[in-house]
């Protein structure tokens, strides 16, 4: 597992929490790596932008006086834990900025605490959340609120497709097993992985053909996604038989089938990631955009190898 080196911890209007300060320090210190804490602050733009009102200057240090306050206390939260974290204040949002930090940094995982959404949900993500998991061009872990979420269960779920036999989504699957695979293991998460199969029974093809066909065409369907999601486990070093490893294949539509299954075994994270068709702008499909928006726990998007980010 190529493990995460350069984590930044992206940090809205000191908007953050034990558990994402907690899985950032965990990881930088499992892997020896670097922590950069961002401090990005959309206020401080604004003043930047409001020429000639009184005061502006007054108002724009005692804003950056208390981030550099906040910013000291988490520093120090980090040295009690051996890790020396470098801190920066940033005027904007991280969707606007994240992408030239990266490349300064060297920055390979970014983890951010979702930011407020309605009254009690976290499933609806904001605009600037959804842009970051589009767009950024190395993971996002996008952490949930814990206070509106149960305790801890200790589940961790990849989702992967194994229908699309292109070298890239060959390549994407396992990728997002090792990650799935090396979390679950840092957590000592019991590991569910899920691929869907279904058949498109209403094309006009596959209408002309009979019960007895159809049953064969879907037999031989379920065989053929075994056959690939086992290949794909012994590919990523993911024992099957494993006490800690529990595998899904649904039949279904895809979203729906993976957003269930997360919801009703209440997983703590989900790691999933879309293959795209163009070297600039989408990463996230109508599948991946469907389960985003209907499950409530933490999610890691990872990216397909040669996504080109539109931020850069």
């Amino acid at each position: 597992m190529h493990a995460f080196k350069t984590v930044m911890v992206a940090i809205t209007r000191s908007h953050t929490s034990e558990l994402e300060l907690r899985q950032a320090f965990r990881l930088v210190a499992d892997n020896h790596g670097r922590l950069i804490m961002a401090f990005f602050d959309q206020s401080l733009e604004v003043m930047r932008k409001l020429q000639f009102i009184p005061l502006e200057s007054k108002l724009e240090a005692t804003m950056r006086k208390q981030l550099e306050l906040d910013a000291e206390k988490l520093r120090q939260l980090a040295w009690e834990e051996g890790i020396e974290a470098e801190v920066h204040i940033v005027a904007g949002k991280p969707r606007q900025l994240i992408a030239g930090l990266i490349e300064e940094f060297g920055v390979d995982l970014v983890i951010k605490l979702a930011d407020p959404s309605g009254a009690l949900v976290r499933n609806q993500l904001t605009g600037n959340d959804l842009a970051l998991l589009r767009k950024c061009p190395v993971p996002v872990l996008m952490m949930a609120c814990r206070d509106q979420l149960p305790d801890f269960t200790g589940k961790l779920l990849v989702a992967v497709d194994v229908g699309d036999p292109d070298a890239d989504a060959v390549a994407l699957n396992r990728n997002l097993l090792l990650h799935g695979h090396y979390l679950s293991s840092q957590e000592d998460a019991e590991l569910h992985i899920v691929t869907v199969w279904n058949l498109p029974l209403n094309q006009p093809a596959l209408r002309m053909l009979g019960d007895e066909e159809i049953y064969d065409l879907q037999e031989s369907t379920h065989q053929r996604y075994q056959q690939r999601l086992d290949k794909a486990l012994e590919d990523a070093g993911v024992n099957p038989e494993s006490n800690k490893v529990k595998v899904h294949l649904l039949k279904g539509n895809a979203a729906r089938e993976i957003q269930n299954l997360a919801n009703e075994i209440n997983v703590d994270l989900i790691v999933m990631g879309t293959l795209s068709r163009h070297a600039r702008g989408v990463l996230m499909g109508n599948t991946a955009e469907n389960i985003l928006n209907n499950i409530y726990c933490s999610i890691l998007a990872v990216k397909p190898e040669g996504f080109v980010s539109p931020l850069a």
